[in-house]
């Protein structure tokens, strides 16, 4: 005979685990690398940062301030780099960059058929 207590204290914590698991792949991630000697106030929340595709559409002397990365899903389930912008524009303002050069934009392949979205960019002090 199979004890029903523990087969429903068992399938509880299988239910439990799957959500766990379902809501850590569904969040995203950032890191920063603070690089170079110079030092800027951060900006305040709500301030513009401007997003570069390449170092080439900056116009005007700028410096390093960090390395942004994020990885996490794309915007409604597609490789979408809106779902990245916000979480990039906190760190860089953080730093008290005004501007972010991305670097690389791409797929990130995690599990069997789930794909999400890497971004590595450069926070930047427009001069």
């Amino acid at each position: 005979m199979i004890d029903k207590g523990f087969l429903m204290k068992t399938i509880s914590r299988f239910i439990l685990l799957t959500v766990v698991l379902v809501g850590v792949s569904a969040c995203w991630s950032t890191s920063v690398t603070k690089i170079g000697t110079g030092t800027y106030a951060p900006l305040a929340e709500g301030k513009d940062v401007t997003i570069f595709t390449a170092e080439s559409d900056v116009k005007q002397p700028f410096a390093v301030v960090g390395v942004i990365s994020y990885e996490g899903p794309g915007q409604n389930d597609k490789l979408d780099f809106g779902a990245a912008t916000e979480p990039l524009k906190e760190k860089a303002r953080a730093l008290g960059a005004n501007g972010i050069i991305i670097d690389r934009f791409g797929p990130l392949q995690s599990g069997l058929t789930s794909t999400r979205i890497s971004v590595r960019a450069r926070a930047i002090h427009l001069i």
